[in-house]
């Protein structure tokens, strides 16, 4: 791949990456600006990610008719319309309308950016890239979560549009035009069939509805211990500025040692974080949440370098039902979440959430690999 074009895909994860967990952060600040309750605000957040998660699935059997180039550069100027829209909006309802359009048009930037990378780059050296561009999502992320908590929230949406913008006259000219056009069909069945390939998937359904059932509420939970704005953005920032380092030393451990023990050492330690929330003081959650930020970034990376390993005849629609699942159940995780803490409160949630990821995380090995052998462990 040339350096032009990785320099764009790296620019499109920054780009889609910056204010999805600032947006978390921002919902008491939002939800104060409008007049409107913070559970009320929190929408800001599914209603991105919901729509995401179905669009997600329409990119790969596109991929086959269209050229990757052309899908990028009609979703990026979409893209920064829609992050437009919730900059300038006058009304959280218009807020919500730029959202959906966010999550719509942005949902191909990452299956797009992971076919490219399975079909360019050699699979030993795929866990390497794929933790290089989901590190600097994760700091485009920090800087995003930062920013949050020192300068007026429309420019948390302003910064992104200005960036696609920029990206769209850029990839007309320097992109390459990727195109592995072959016989149009739409083949998600054909890929469950493979039992290997449903197990992953029910693992990153269920890995992503559990994380994003806190994460995006951690924002609300921490206004309720009295944490101003530029404290919780702080607790965000600490969590992506290790997830930054997590993405890269996962990349290593999973080219080293193994994607699976490192995707259950991630979940391991993201439960670790959610049984501490039981019992420490408050302030000490500045410290608890590395194993937060260090455990999703494991998880993470080292479920995405599994799925980059599947045999090539699932690779397109695998790389778009990942993102498709990862943003649908995770805005399902964050919408029941909301459900869960407002009947049971957070203790409870915390429980039961990590009570899940702890017993995941120990019998992960055993429900990836079947009898019948098993894909990139």
């Amino acid at each position: 791949m040339d350096k032009k074009s990785f320099f764009i895909l790296c620019a499109l994860f920054a780009t889609l990456s910056f204010s999805v967990s600032a947006t978390s952060a921002l919902v008491p600040s939002i939800a104060s600006y409008f007049g409107a309750s913070k559970i009320l605000a929190g929408k800001l957040v599914w209603i991105y990610m919901l729509p995401y998660g179905v669009c997600a699935l329409l990119w790969a059997p596109l991929s086959k008719r269209f050229s990757l180039k052309k899908m990028i550069i009609f979703n990026l100027l979409l893209f920064s319309l829609s992050s437009l829209l919730v900059s300038g909006a006058s009304s959280l309802e218009i807020a919500f309308l730029g959202r959906l359009g966010m999550g719509i048009f942005g949902s191909s930037f990452i299956p797009l950016s992971l076919i490219i990378i399975g079909k360019e780059i050699e699979e030993n050296l795929r866990p390497r890239y794929i933790g290089f561009l989901f590190s600097l999502s994760f700091f485009s992320s920090l800087c995003g979560v930062f920013l949050s908590g020192i300068v007026f929230w429309r420019i948390i949406y302003l910064l992104p549009s200005l960036s696609a913008f920029v990206l769209f006259f850029l990839s007309i000219f320097f992109l390459k035009d990727f195109c592995y056009q072959r016989r149009f069909k739409i083949s998600y069945l054909d890929v469950f069939k493979e039992r290997k390939v449903l197990r992953l998937f029910m693992i990153i359904s269920l890995c992503s509805f559990f994380y994003h059932s806190i994460h995006q509420w951690l924002g609300v939970y921490l206004a309720n211990l009295n944490f101003d704005q530029f404290l919780i953005s702080s607790v965000f920032t600490i969590s992506a500025l290790v997830a930054i380092v997590g993405e890269n030393i996962g990349g290593f451990f999973a080219s080293r040692f193994g994607k699976i023990k490192t995707t259950s050492l991630g979940l391991l330690s993201m439960s670790i974080f959610l049984f501490s929330l039981l019992f420490i003081k408050k302030w000490l959650i500045f410290i608890l949440v590395i194993f937060w930020g260090l455990g999703w970034s494991f998880n993470h990376v080292g479920l995405s370098s599994i799925l980059t390993s599947l045999p090539d005849e699932f690779l397109g629609e695998s790389c778009s039902l990942n993102s498709s699942l990862r943003f649908f159940f995770g805005g399902l995780g964050s919408y029941l979440g909301g459900k869960s803490i407002s009947i049971s409160g957070f203790k409870i949630h915390f429980l039961l959430i990590g009570l899940f990821i702890f017993l995941l995380s120990i019998n992960l090995k055993k429900f990836l690999i079947t009898e019948g052998g098993r894909y990139g462990t």
